[in-house]
């Protein structure tokens, strides 16, 4: 299989199990706000970014050490020895997280404070199963475990915030089974009991697996600090109700990189594979040159429909979220070229070297926000994400030269630009006929744009499926694309209609209530 089918081969197998859940999730968004105020939810919001800023200082990030270990090696032995010695390590880990939770538990004043530890241990295990999946190349075993425990969360937020009403507190119950319920799943499914023995446990082993993983840590933090620390910041500045709008005007960029990070997961292993053929020059320029393009107009096409359906998708409370969205998506778009150039570290092994443009970032993002904050609110939040992931996107590009020489399009870039800057003054015109106007408009301009990944992935959709089945029901399958584009547009259209008769479209401004919290 070629280095190109069998990325993405691996794409699509993690794409079936992400996006379905992350796209219910999404949906699911108009029930959070409506039956959650906006502490509640900043607050369910605030346990779980501790969670991911405690877990790589609590882990060690082990789980990582075993996935790339796991790639290289070569015996069921090799492959036992990592598995006990990693899995040892996260118990140990644990115990000690257990310990220092006892020791601080009497200077913690919350309601919450035990399921920020249940949900930090059990997602320690759920992390390193999942990366065990990987690492054994068993990408369909990963996939079905992300989806179990994303649609188990999912199912059980319905039961305790609808049904038995618990508010937060079902939010974070749900977080806690669901990464359970994958932890059986994937101890079951890839019989790992069948890869631990206590003779096999190796503190040697550990340490090698920890010299790759704890480079690793300072970076996650740096990531922490450029993704979530904000959230702490705002709670702490604005309150816990601007925390609940900063969360939602996540949730828009997070289904972004939802599809980024499952193309990532499948890079990483083809580029560690393949990072020493002789090509490898034209290779990584020619996937990242696509990726680029493909990711840009995902990025404009959500910046381009979000005017349609925002007050669908979130209830009027969290109106706010709206005018830092367009800022998110743009400095995630720059996070996925960091994202695209990081596999280079991971192939040679030179984790020290990831953390150094990410901890200058996380400075950096720091300092804009503390500085901005209590001159634009929310939005000081989204800039500081902005500069910080900007920064790291330039020190990347610089700094891979040293191990690769990638050809960027700066023709592509510059048109990339201009489109961006296109659909985020329509986005900010807020105008929902002028956006359906241009929704068409843009559709085409992305299609042809990106016309021969597009067509590629159809034709091997098809002959998958079968060139004599398609015929057969070419002209029904015509007729329901065509039907559900009309549907789609109709009901986006009256929708529309009916609220331009009803009042005028407003959505207050961050700035009225910056100046209140001011005053």
């Amino acid at each position: 299989m070629s280095r190109e089918k069998d990325l993405t081969k691996n794409t699509l197998i993690i794409t079936i199990g992400r996006v379905s859940t992350q796209f219910v999730a999404f949906l699911l968004l108009p029930l959070y706000t409506t039956v959650l105020s906006t502490e509640e939810y900043g607050t369910v919001d605030l346990i779980i970014t501790l969670v991911q800023l405690i877990i790589p200082i609590s882990s060690l990030m082990i789980d990582q050490g075993v996935f790339r270990y796991l790639l290289s090696s070569q015996t069921v032995e090799d492959k036992k020895k990592i598995i006990t010695s990693a899995s040892g390590a996260i118990t140990i880990a644990s115990v000690t997280t257990i310990i220092v939770y006892f020791v601080f538990n009497l200077f913690i004043k919350s309601d919450y404070k035990i399921w920020l530890l249940l949900i930090l241990i059990v997602t320690s295990y759920s992390n390193l199963f999942l990366q065990i999946a990987r690492g054994l190349k068993h990408t369909s075993d990963y996939a079905l475990g992300s989806f179990i425990c994303s649609a188990s969360t999912i199912l059980l937020n319905v039961i305790c915030i609808v049904s038995l009403k618990m508010g937060a507190t079902g939010m974070l119950v749900a977080t806690f089974f669901g990464n359970f319920i994958c932890c059986i799943f994937l101890l079951v499914k890839l019989g790992i009991a069948k890869y631990l023995s206590i003779a096999l446990f190796s503190i040697d082993n550990v340490k090698e697996q920890l010299k790759y993983s704890v480079p690793l840590v300072p970076n996650q933090l740096s990531l922490w600090i450029m993704n979530s620390s904000d959230r702490l910041l705002v709670s702490f500045v604005l309150g816990t109700a601007a925390n609940g709008v900063l969360a939602v005007s996540h949730k828009f960029p997070a289904i972004f990189m939802t599809f980024f990070n499952i193309f990532q997961l499948a890079w990483h292993e083809t580029g560690a594979v393949h990072y020493f053929d002789e090509d490898r020059d034209q290779f990584f320029t020619e996937i990242i040159k696509k990726m680029f393009s493909i990711f840009s107009t995902l990025c404009m096409g959500i910046i381009v429909v979000l005017p349609i359906v925002f007050n669908l998708l979130v209830n009027s409370n969290y109106n706010e979220a709206y005018y830092s969205i367009p800022i998110y998506m743009v400095a995630f778009l720059f996070n996925i070229v960091i994202g695209l150039l990081g596999v280079v570290y991971v192939a040679t092994k030179k984790t020290t070297e990831i953390a150094k443009s990410t901890l200058l970032a996380a400075v950096l993002n720091i300092i804009v926000n503390i500085i901005l904050i209590r001159f634009i609110g929310l939005y000081a939040a989204a800039m500081s994400t902005f500069v910080g992931y900007f920064v790291t996107m330039v020190f990347r590009i610089i700094d891979t030269k040293k191990y690769i020489k990638i050809t960027y399009d700066i023709k592509q870039s510059i048109i990339i630009a201009i489109s961006i800057c296109i659909c985020c003054f329509i986005y900010y015109i807020n105008n929902k006929t002028i956006s359906l106007l241009f929704l068409p408009f843009f559709i085409g301009v992305a299609y042809y744009s990106n016309r021969k990944m597009i067509n590629s992935l159809v034709f091997m959709v098809i002959d998958k499926i079968g060139r004599d089945r398609l015929k057969k029901y070419k002209k029904v399958i015509i007729a329901f694309i065509v039907s559900l584009v009309v549907i789609v547009i109709s009901i986006l259209g009256s929708y529309t209609y009916k609220k331009s008769i009803e009042k005028p479209q407003t959505i207050e401004g961050t700035y009225s209530n910056v100046s209140e919290v001011e005053t």
